[in-house]
């Protein structure tokens, strides 16, 4: 598989938001009902301006985005966003597989937020992390350093 991450740059922000709501329209109306359109690119348009976001590609193509934050004691996966046409091709695990290494060469745990319905967390078990904390809307999860 060729797969590559890239720095995502200002001209990558409408394929972000397109990314964002299609990787998770579907879950966000499962949990709490509907999509808000305009709800939801405001909260993804403030963290586009809070953290760096890698561009993945598949080929030349884009198919996702990774961002992750570096902190004192510990790596925070923001987010791990896949195309719903792409997904179940080994390409989330492959970028996760990335992150983990690079926080195995820091010393670092890995931690994670998703919302509790997400099927992803699937996808993180499968790699090592457990439940360690939430709600009945959130689940925070976590992965040995």
């Amino acid at each position: 598989m060729d797969l590559q991450l890239r720095p995502a740059t200002v001209t990558d922000h409408a394929f972000l938001e397109r990314l964002n709501r299609e990787a998770y329209e579907e879950l966000v109306t499962r949990q709490y009902g509907s999509w808000d359109d305009e709800c939801q690119r405001a909260r993804f348009g403030k963290k586009l301006q809070s953290v760096q976001f890698r561009i993945v590609l598949l080929g030349n193509q884009p198919v996702g985005a990774v961002s992750s934050t570096e902190h004192d004691d510990h790596i925070l996966l923001n987010e791990l966003l896949i195309l719903p046409e792409f997904q179940n091709r080994g390409i989330g695990s492959a970028v996760l597989v990335g992150e983990v290494r690079h926080a195995d060469l820091l010393g670092k745990p890995v931690r994670l937020h998703t919302l509790r319905l997400n099927r992803a967390q699937e996808l993180y078990k499968r790699h090592g992390f457990i439940e360690t904390g939430g709600d009945e809307i959130f689940v925070n999860m976590g992965r040995a350093g």
